[in-house]
């Protein structure tokens, strides 16, 4: 028998982007995963803690908070990102007359700097001088409220926040599959009746329901490792009200200088991300096996 010769050219043409994942990717999630098992301040020698890092991480309650601030960011910013990325790509679909405009403004805080969006946002709830928000407050007969200082709406802001600056982009991404549709298939279901709720929630969003399991994965891998708004805005507070696992993370590597157990909360946030893809993307299969 003759050998099956091994074809290298998809290798070939591979290999580029293959060396740059490993490098910045694979390579330093195996080399936290190692610097998780010593005890470490950036100076002097290492000493092996063994699992001891671990058990001090799961044992901290602001770590606990962090999860928990973590997984309900998840939840709220991708079901806010997904319910108006796809109306708005829907809105944006049945429109004729400036859609590109309207795009084109859709889409500018993705392109606005993290530190941009917080420092208009942190002067529109200020109290002190007077923002926009409490000004507006008064007018209508409020009292104004110090948002991202209140325990109970300082982590409501930062979802808010985190939905506002990246839902264009998702926008964009459903608007290109609902474009991509087959017009014949449009004009068959008019042709038979169909009215507008369900041409869309019967034929058209079961059609790029590949694409809204993609986003799904794609929302919720990004919301469990989000930071930017968090910290510049708020840096955690008030107390650990908005504090994120990435966040605490990062303090906990860089500002306590403990890189060890900074290290196992960054593997645990890979395994946390690990899992929740793997989860969403046991039910996408499902839902694409239902409707295709």
């Amino acid at each position: 028998m003759k050998k099956k010769k091994i074809n290298y050219k998809p290798w070939l043409f591979l290999s580029p982007a293959l060396f740059v994942y490993i490098v910045v990717v694979i390579a330093p999630i195996i080399y936290s995963l190692g610097f998780s098992f010593y005890n470490y301040s950036g100076i002097g020698k290492m000493t092996f803690a063994g699992l001891g890092n671990y058990k001090r991480m799961f044992c901290d309650s602001t770590f606990i908070t962090a999860i928990k601030n973590n997984l309900l960011l998840m939840v709220g910013s991708t079901a806010i990102q997904m319910i108006l990325g796809l109306g708005l790509a829907i809105l944006l679909s049945n429109i004729r007359k400036f859609a590109n405009a309207l795009r084109v403004a859709y889409f500018i805080p993705c392109i606005i700097s993290s530190a941009a969006i917080c420092q208009i946002f942190s002067k529109m709830f200020s109290i002190l001088p007077e923002g926009v928000i409490p000004a507006i407050m008064k007018m209508l007969g409020m009292t104004p409220i110090a948002f991202l200082s209140d325990s109970k709406f300082a982590l409501l802001v930062i979802i808010i926040l985190d939905a506002y600056k990246y839902v264009g982009m998702h926008m964009l991404i459903f608007y290109s599959a609902l474009m991509d549709i087959d017009t014949s298939v449009i004009e068959a279901a008019i042709v038979d009746g169909c009215g507008w709720w369900k041409l869309h929630t019967k034929i058209k969003i079961p059609m790029i329901i590949n694409i809204v399991v993609m986003e799904l994965v794609l929302l919720v891998n990004g919301t469990l490792k989000a930071f930017d708004i968090s910290y510049i805005l708020t840096k955690g507070g008030p107390g650990t009200t908005t504090e994120l696992v990435a966040t605490y993370m990062y303090k906990t590597s860089f500002g306590m200088t403990k890189l060890g157990l900074g290290s196992a909360m960054s593997v645990f946030l890979a395994l946390e991300s690990l899992l929740a893809v793997g989860i969403v993307r046991y039910i996408g299969n499902k839902l694409q096996k239902k409707y295709s």
